[in-house]
């Protein structure tokens, strides 16, 4: 069975579609796992890694080395967008797989700040800053590939599989991480337990290398470069021509920058050491809410190739604003049924935007600099929104004494992306632009 391809290109296999899809996934996949594993342990690497008397300063500075791999990703975008959309798209994923997968590994063999003092702290931030240059060039590149290689038709349901996959990341790290905990004790978890999930690392790089070498360049960018379009300095350019596409872009990114981040990887901590749940019942509550927010993904990722990309994103951002607050104060209950429940509410609001998120920013750039499009539409509003959300999430609490603070943040995000929304054109059934 083959898929239409968009108009210019050969016709492409259904089953060669289904490999590009694949392989560009399998990097955010290792991406988010090891944020969601970091997230769900930060009280166990905090102890380790930084330790202190004041429990709150020791978590702060665990976040704050959380958010230090996000300064990172500008730089990764910087370097990887120019090699992308100048000699092509697979190489540069190639690269970053390895990076992303040997940081991970690192992180889980590291040596504890009792055994090598600050050297430990240091080594784990530095890890985390290469993997942060590795996936800011990792995001956008993928994104580029998968909707490169699907048909105009598919291409909401095609990119909405990267997003599901990262979904799955933060559901696999989560159910990883409550299994842990479930079956060890508190001192074996501390010794070596947490290590394990950061050690599928190689594994699961060299899996991600594989498939991406095996795959052909994509149709789009092969044609560009057939017809020598592309261009010397594909990020000036892409800054210089592309400029309202990036700001638009930028702000349909916000939401998500934030709510992953708050509603994904920040909740098990804040749930636990905020609200006082216990580490089990806070990390399933989690687990439970990222596996319904999964299944909703394709629904909408299909529908939006049906009835366009704004709608939802419109619908998802205003329902954001909406429920968060009250949500937010439904994860204060002690009953765990109520938390799930607020949990899901969350998901379900967020959803219909997450799932179109990648299709619309990727429709936004022509294929001469759509990575580097990409690559800064969406790593720029993540390093300085969700790589800091813990941080500002665990610092806006205390400032303000408020428990549900986290929510006016997540309803500020949701604000400007639902402005973007506005300001995007619809492209759902248009061909990729060329130029």
């Amino acid at each position: 069975m083959t898929v239409r391809a968009p108009a210019g290109e050969t016709e492409l296999e259904a089953t060669q579609r289904r490999k590009a899809i694949l392989a560009a996934c399998i990097g955010n996949f290792i991406e988010y796992y090891d944020f969601v594993v970091y997230g769900y342990f930060a009280s166990v690497i905090a102890k380790l890694f930084f330790p202190s008397s004041d429990t709150a300063a020791s978590l702060l500075l665990t976040f704050a080395a959380f958010a230090v791999s996000y300064a990172a990703r500008p730089l990764g975008a910087l370097i990887f967008s120019h090699l992308g959309d100048k000699h092509g798209r697979r190489t540069p994923l190639a690269v970053s797989v390895i990076l992303i997968a040997v940081s991970t590994t690192v992180i889980g063999l590291l040596p504890t700040h009792a055994q090598i003092g600050v050297a430990a702290p240091l080594v784990l931030t530095f890890a985390r800053m290469v993997q942060g240059i590795s996936v800011g060039g990792e995001y956008g590149g993928a994104t580029s590939f998968i909707s490169e290689y699907s048909a105009s038709r598919k291409r909401g349901y095609y990119t909405g599989w990267q997003t599901f996959t990262i979904g799955l990341a933060l559901f696999t790290g989560g159910a990883v991480a409550t299994i842990l905990t479930a079956s060890l004790s508190d001192a074996a978890l501390s010794s070596w337990g947490w290590r394990l999930p950061f050690l599928v690392g190689v594994p699961l790089g060299l899996v991600g290398l594989y498939l991406r070498m095996r795959l052909d360049e994509t149709p789009h960018f092969a044609a560009a470069r057939a017809n020598a379009d592309v261009v010397r300095a594909p990020v000036l350019a892409g800054i210089k021509q592309q400029w309202r596409s990036l700001v638009i872009g930028m702000g349909v990114v916000v939401t998500p920058a934030i709510c992953v981040y708050i509603l994904f990887v920040y909740t098990p901590t804040y749930l636990g050491q905020v609200l006082g749940h216990s580490r089990f019942e806070a990390q399933a509550a989690n687990l439970v809410a990222l596996a319904f927010y999964c299944a909703l993904i394709p629904y909408f990722a299909r529908l939006s190739d049906r009835i366009g990309r704004k709608p939802l994103m419109v619908a998802g951002t205003v329902a954001l604003v909406a429920v968060t607050y009250p949500a937010f104060l439904m994860l204060g209950s002690g009953d765990f049924l109520v938390v799930v429940l607020g949990l899901c509410l969350l998901g379900l609001a967020f959803a219909p935007h997450s799932a179109v998120m990648l299709a619309v920013v990727a429709e936004l750039f022509p294929t001469t600099v759509r990575y580097t499009g990409l690559s800064l539409s969406l790593n720029i509003p993540v390093t300085l929104l969700g790589g800091t959300a813990p941080l500002l999430a665990t610092a806006l609490i205390s400032w303000s004494g408020t428990a549900a603070a986290p929510a006016f943040f997540v309803i500020a995000g949701a604000v400007v992306s639902l402005v973007a929304a506005f300001a995007a054109p619809e492209t759902a059934h248009s061909d990729l632009r060329t130029a």
